[in-house]
């Protein structure tokens, strides 16, 4: 497949595609699932598909600060309202297996008679940036000099790819990918100090 057709494939929320890959290498696959019954869709698909098919569904979810009641405090929230993730090796066997299910999951971003994953950059991104539970955790750092210093949490390492800070809403916009692939997410930030 040439990258221009490839680049004609587009997941929801702008998330990169890669290319297809063979049977064997484990990668994620977006799933469409009822908005609202993310998690519960993934539960049900890791009980009643087998494991060789099907590794792991997850629905991502990061921490988000929030103002309630003149209070700021840490929230959860899932980052794809609607979508989920599989991880398989492979996604003809889960295709197949999701058609025979009631589950109400579809995979997406398909092209042709196959299925796309997530961006190699990115998935190893998400990978490193969730804990667990896959969840992105808080991260806190300082502003010396105009310069970012991460000093906890899933960004230190990775403050060339924070293209923005916003102090007052304790969130930053990160670089997930570059290149044609690339896109940004929005991140948790506390930024308590500038000098």
């Amino acid at each position: 497949m040439s990258a221009a057709t490839m680049a004609d494939v587009v997941m929801p929320m702008g998330l990169p595609c890669g290319r297809r890959v063979p049977k064997g290498d484990l990668r994620w696959y977006l799933l469409r699932v009822p908005e609202g019954r993310e998690q519960s869709v993934c539960d049900l698909l890791k009980r009643i598909i087998p494991g060789e098919l099907l590794e792991d569904a997850f629905a991502p979810r990061k921490e988000r600060w929030a103002k309630r009641g003149g209070a700021w405090g840490l929230e959860t929230v899932r980052m794809y309202r609607g979508y989920a993730f599989a991880a398989t090796r492979d996604v003809s066997g889960l295709a197949k297996a999701l058609a025979r299910t009631t589950a109400a999951a579809e995979l997406v971003g398909e092209f042709g008679r196959s299925w796309m994953p997530l961006a190699p950059e990115a998935q190893g991104w998400l990978e490193a940036a969730m804990d667990g539970e896959h969840v992105i955790r808080n991260s806190v750092g300082v502003i010396q000099d105009g310069v970012l210093h991460v000093q906890m949490g899933p960004l230190v390492g990775q403050e060339a790819r924070v293209s923005k800070v916003d102090r007052h809403k304790r969130r930053c916009f990160v670089r997930v990918c570059d290149g044609g692939a690339g896109f940004a997410e929005t991140m948790p930030l506390d930024v308590p100090s500038k000098s």
